[in-house]
């Protein structure tokens, strides 16, 4: 995981991370990720509190972030139902894929 966004939602991705957790995004950032599968979250605190070498866990549906090594737990407003689907997906050409594929 990794806590300071400043590349394009592809590098994250090419690097294996699992998802990104920060304060902030720029808009376009946050579409890409979601495009790609790439579950992204805004978490001021979280962001604040999580050190490398932390074990996290995120429950995208409940909108929590846990931390295993400080036990602290963090909310985020969940993503609609759509944009979860899209992100278990694998991002929004996957997604398009299998809705297509039921019609």
């Amino acid at each position: 995981m990794w806590l300071f966004p400043r590349a394009c939602p592809h590098c994250h991705q090419a690097a294996q991370i699992s998802c990104v957790i920060a304060k902030s995004f720029a808009r376009i950032f946050f579409r890409n990720a979601i495009n790609i599968g790439l579950p992204i979250f805004e978490c001021p605190e979280a962001a604040e509190h999580i050190r490398e070498g932390d074990e996290i866990e995120v429950n995208l549906t409940a909108g929590e972030i846990l931390n295993h090594t400080s036990k602290k737990r963090f909310k985020f407003e969940p993503f609609p139902q759509e944009m979860q689907e899209i992100i278990q997906a694998g991002g929004l050409m996957n997604f398009v894929k299998k809705r297509m594929a039921v019609v």
